[in-house]
């Protein structure tokens, strides 16, 4: 199961006039939308690594045969230091009747907002969330995936798939799941390549 989009949106076209960039900044600050290019978004379901560990003389080993739902930004940024960039996810399952909640819809929209800080100068950087093995088993595939996101409090980019539906923004019109996305401090994947990894503002 996997969402990828690899179409590159400028903050206008995604928007479509309906987020409005206002010129509100100082003349000598550089707008969001100039210090960061949004390359593409990923969602797709990944293994729990492998690992085991030791815990008072008894080992614990997992062998990874779960799965994770990971959605995730790949973008680069202009400035030698951004000090936080804010990412807001949203995917939508779409499940069985016979898994869900009784009387939930079909459909159903998982959201999360993670902010990095700290951030240097980058290609290809990613940031993602994810969603915990169990909720991702009973609420289904992946319907749809998009992120917005804000640097220091200004909207900087965006991106929706599919495409057509950027201009319906349905993140705005469904209402979310209480079971939240998660940042990858607090999965298994918290010290994979944990030096390529971004600071999490708590």
């Amino acid at each position: 199961m996997m969402l990828k989009f690899a179409r590159v949106l400028c903050v206008g076209c995604f928007l479509l006039g309906t987020f409005q960039l206002k010129a509100q900044t100082p003349s000598d600050q550089i707008p969001a939308k100039d210090m960061i290019r949004l390359r593409d978004v990923t969602a797709e379901a990944i293994r729990t690594p492998n690992y085991s560990v030791d815990i008072q003389s008894q080992s614990v080993t997992r062998d990874g045969i779960r799965r994770w739902l990971r959605i995730q930004a790949v973008y680069d940024t202009s400035q030698d230091w951004t000090d936080e960039i804010t990412f807001t996810f949203y995917v939508v399952l779409k499940g069985k009747a016979k898994d869900l909640p009784e009387g939930a819809p079909e459909l159903n929209m998982f959201t999360g907002t993670v902010t990095v800080v700290n951030v240097p100068k980058s290609r290809q950087a990613v940031t993602a969330m994810y969603l915990d093995t169990f909720t991702l088993a009973r609420y289904g595939e992946v319907s749809n995936a998009a992120v917005v996101i804000n640097i220091n409090g200004e909207l900087a980019a965006g991106l929706a798939e599919p495409s057509s539906s950027a201009q319906s923004q349905w993140w705005t019109k469904m209402t979310a799941n209480q079971t939240q996305l998660l940042n990858i401090s607090e999965t298994p994947y918290a010290y994979v390549e944990i030096d390529k990894q971004f600071s999490i503002q708590k």
